[in-house]
C-alpha cells in the first residue's frame, strides 16, 4: 500500500498516514524548519494542503514527468535509462512500466486535454547511451499504450504538446552543437497538423534554454533565451537569461510577457497555467553573500499579484493538470522519489 503524508501549512498538527497507522504530533519542529528555510516570507501563499505520494524508488531522481488532465496519473522517467517510462496511478499507488520498442526510450511526455493521447519523444539508445541527435516524435494511445510515429524529421526534437483541440502538435527542434558546453542549441518552435501531416516552422530565432510549451488559445507560450529576443530587466540585474514569450498562431508575431518583479525574482522557468489562467514558474532570487535562492512562483494572467508558493531545490519540477487547480512538484524524501500535490484550502 502506498504511504501518504498530508500536511496543512501553518497548522498546529501534522497528520501522518502510513500503512493505515495515523499518528498526531505537534509541529513545533516543522514550524522552526519553515522559518529557517524561508517559507514565511512576504507574498508567500500559506493556505495549501499538501499530499505526498511515495513511489518506493530509491537513490534516483525524476528526469521528467507529466500529469493526466484529471490529476490522477503521472507518467515519469527517472535519471536511469534502464527504468524507461513509468506510470503512477495516484488512486491505487500502483506503478507500471510503459514498454518502449527495443533500443528506444520514451521521454518528455505531454497529455492531450481529453486524456486519450500522449505525445512523447522517442530517442535511440545505443550502447546504453541516449542519442540526443536521433529523436522522433510519437503519439501514444492511453487505452492500451499503442503508439505511432509522426512524419517529423529525426533530430533534436523536444517537448511536444497537443493543441487545445487535439488537432495540432507544437514542439521545439534544435541544431546539434560541435562545440560548447551543451550538446544542442539554436531551438525554434514548430507545429504539426495531425490531419494534413504537415510541419510548419513558427519561429526563426535559434533560441537557448527552451523547455515547456503551453497552448494558450490564440498564442503559444514558451520560455527561452537568446540575445536577439527582448529580455526583461530585473531589479539590480542587467537582464534575465530566460523569459516567457508568446507567439500568435495566425500572425506569428512574438511578444514577451511582463511580470511584477518587485519581490526581486529573476529568470522565468515556465511550468504552465492552471484552469483559472494563473501562471506558474520556477525562479531565483539573490540571497546574502551572493547566494542564489530558488522558489516556485505564481502570478495572475497579467503577470501581477505574484506570490512565492514555496522554496525549491534543483530537483523540483512543477506540473499543473489542465482540468484541475492543483500543483504537482517532484521531489525526494530520504532518497526516495516522491510527488507532492498542493491544493488551496479554499477550493
Amino acid at each position: 500500500m502506498k504511504s501518504i503524508n498530508t500536511q496543512k501549512n501553518c497548522n498546529k498538527e501534522l497528520l501522518i498516514i502510513n500503512n493505515n497507522i495515523a499518528t498526531f504530533t505537534k509541529t513545533k519542529i516543522l514550524f522552526i524548519f519553515l522559518i529557517i528555510f524561508g517559507f514565511f516570507q512576504k507574498g508567500i501563499a500559506t493556505d495549501f494542503i499538501e499530499t505526498v505520494y511515495k513511489t518506493g524508488i530509491m537513490d534516483k531522481t525524476v528526469f521528467d514527468y507529466s500529469i493526466s488532465p484529471d490529476g490522477t496519473k503521472i507518467l515519469f522517467n527517472t535519471d536511469q535509462i534502464v527504468d524507461g517510462l513509468q506510470l503512477l496511478d495516484l488512486k491505487s499507488g500502483k506503478i507500471s512500466k510503459i514498454q518502449a520498442e527495443q533500443n528506444r526510450m520514451w521521454t518528455t511526455t505531454s497529455w492531450s486535454r481529453d486524456g486519450t493521447k500522449v505525445a512523447a519523444i522517442s530517442t535511440v539508445i545505443r550502447n546504453n547511451t541516449y542519442m540526443l541527435y536521433e529523436q522522433d516524435v510519437i503519439i501514444l494511445d492511453t487505452k492500451d499504450w499503442s503508439y505511432r510515429y509522426l512524419n517529423i524529421p529525426q533530430g533534436v526534437n523536444h517537448a511536444p504538446i497537443f493543441s487545445t483541440d487535439g488537432k495540432m502538435l507544437y514542439y521545439f527542434r534544435g541544431i546539434p552543437r560541435k562545440s560548447g558546453k551543451t550538446p544542442a542549441s539554436k531551438f525554434d518552435l514548430y507545429s504539426y497538423d495531425l490531419t494534413a501531416n504537415k510541419e510548419t516552422k513558427l519561429t526563426n530565432y535559434e533560441m537557448y534554454q527552451v523547455h515547456r510549451i503551453y497552448d494558450d488559445g490564440d498564442e503559444i507560450l514558451f520560455p527561452a533565451y537568446d540575445s536577439r529576443l527582448p529580455n526583461f530587466k530585473p531589479k539590480g540585474r542587467m537582464f534575465n537569461q530566460t523569459s516567457l514569450y508568446a507567439v500568435n498562431k495566425l500572425t506569428l508575431k512574438l511578444r514577451m510577457l511582463s511580470f511584477d518583479q518587485s519581490s526581486g525574482f529573476f529568470e522565468i522557468y515556465f511550468d504552465g497555467k492552471d484552469m483559472d489562467g494563473n501562471i506558474y514558474f520556477r525562479t531565483n532570487r539573490d540571497g546574502k553573500g551572493g547566494r542564489i535562492i530558488r522558489f516556485i512562483y505564481r502570478c495572475d494572467s497579467s503577470g501581477n499579484n505574484c506570490e512565492n508558493i514555496r522554496s525549491r531545490s534543483m530537483q523540483n519540477f512543477v506540473r499543473i493538470p489542465f482540468n484541475k487547480k492543483e500543483i504537482f512538484i517532484s521531489d525526494t524524501i530520504e532518497n526516495e522519489i516522491v510527488f507532492r500535490k498542493l491544493v488551496e484550502t479554499g477550493d
